[in-house]
């Protein structure tokens, strides 16, 4: 009888140990065809790089566009995308990101969420009941043993983009122009990678007969690396604007919520112009450049002041004040310089976005026009007056983050209307 009560219990045991494991393991499987239906619906949609890890509360995910000119368009995207497909997780975790390198993480309750989407909340209630900052570092280090799908190494894009210059000439010919196509071959093989190749093709054209042929531009191979607290650093080497080749190297780091920064600059270049026909002109008498500088942004009206001192091209000590504001994709900014010795000068910039807002889904190769178009002027265009005057390297901090400062991402957010 005993033996007999023993056996009833094992077998009682065992099938209580069945139940468990065959509910972990339906759990298990819930979790993973939620998982896998969330990477499909993002890859399908075109972004990529995408990380996901789904815990008992919270869902997170790290993806990267490449579709959508911008950004803010994007996280919206993701957001109508996912929420309908997450039934029980009480938490929202985005990181976007730039070259698979994490730029701001996107915090917010899955009733927020869908209460946006379903017009029950505005955009300004949403935005207020949600965490935007620009330190991801703990988030993202969760999804980095999660398996990444999607990945943009080892794809071409090929990026039209126009190139205009104007200067005021003689009263015979008041205006003097050059309107240039430049298509830039862009690639990556690893993170924070970038390989660029640009060929300038010539379509009107008054500064002379040097910039009648068809000639290589900007050749750059970067790398950019994030650094725990938000401390970014962009190493670039190849040819430059300006008729500049040598080696850059650029640092920034942004306190609080991003929105002040601290940057520097150090270049090491020499002349390079491959305008002729026959042959390259280059310089091996290089010269050094560098920037110290701080930039401070007044999140109500997307405003950001900056002032830099450094050693530019001409040789010249100057100290430089900028101020830029952004309208949404729209950006107009102005600029004063103030030589040493005794030298000014200033001027403005305009950048505007370009047709169309969406591209085609990267693939192995793809044709697409350039996010925006930027446009310089400066008051004084005689060699003497040029203080202040920095190449390009096409890789700068400001822009590798995409418009993704958290108090933009905000501001943006209040003037959408449902």
């Amino acid at each position: 009888m005993y033996e007999k009560s023993l056996l009833v219990k094992a077998k009682t045991y065992i099938k209580f140990g069945i139940i468990v494991v065959l509910f972990f393991v339906l759990c298990n499987n819930t979790l993973a065809i939620e998982k896998n239906v969330i990477i499909s619906k993002l890859v399908e949609n075109g972004f990529e790089n995408i990380r996901i890890k789904l815990d008992d509360s919270r869902i997170l995910i790290a993806y990267e566009n490449r579709v959508y000119r911008f950004e803010v368009e994007a996280l919206t995207e993701v957001l109508k995308i996912v929420v309908p497909l997450i039934d029980d997780r009480e938490e929202l975790v985005l990181i976007p990101l730039n070259r698979k390198i994490p730029i701001v993480k996107f915090v917010s309750s899955l009733k927020n969420c869908r209460d946006y989407l379903e017009n029950k909340i505005d955009a300004k209630k949403f935005v207020e009941d949600t965490d935007i900052r620009i330190n991801a570092d703990k988030e993202y280090k969760l999804l980095l043993d999660e398996k990444e799908n999607n990945s943009s190494n080892f794809k071409f894009d090929i990026v039209l983009k126009p190139q205009l210059k104007f200067e005021f000439g003689p009263y015979s010919n008041p205006i003097i122009a050059q309107i240039n196509l430049a298509p830039d071959i862009r690639t990556g093989f690893w993170k924070g990678m970038r390989l660029s190749y640009e060929q300038i093709i010539p379509l009107y054209n008054e500064f002379g007969t040097r910039g009648d042929s068809v000639r290589t531009g900007m050749v750059t191979l970067n790398q950019t690396f994030r650094l725990p607290n938000a401390l970014f650093i962009s190493a670039t080497m190849g040819v430059f604007s300006n008729n500049r080749y040598g080696v850059d190297l650029e640092t920034r780091k942004y306190f609080g919520e991003g929105n002040f920064s601290l940057t520097g600059n150090f270049g090491v270049t020499s002349f390079i112009d491959f305008s002729g026909t026959t042959r390259i002109l280059y310089s091996d008498q290089f010269l050094i450049t560098g920037s110290i500088g701080a930039e401070f942004r007044i999140e109500k009206f997307d405003l950001t002041i900056g002032a830099s001192a450094g050693h530019y091209l001409q040789k010249d000590n100057s100290i430089r004040f900028d101020i830029n504001r952004e309208f949404g994709e729209i950006e107009i900014g102005f600029f004063a310089i103030r030589a040493f010795e005794n030298v000014t000068n200033g001027g403005f910039t305009l950048t505007v976005p370009l047709f169309p807002s969406k591209y085609w889904n990267p693939n192995f190769v793809r044709l697409r026009t350039a996010e925006n178009y930027s446009w310089s002027y400066t008051v004084k265009s005689n060699t003497y007056d040029l203080i202040g005057m920095r190449y390009n390297t096409g890789n700068r901090i400001n822009t590798f983050i995409e418009k993704l400062n958290p108090s933009f991402i905000k501001n943006r957010f209040n003037k959408i209307t449902n």
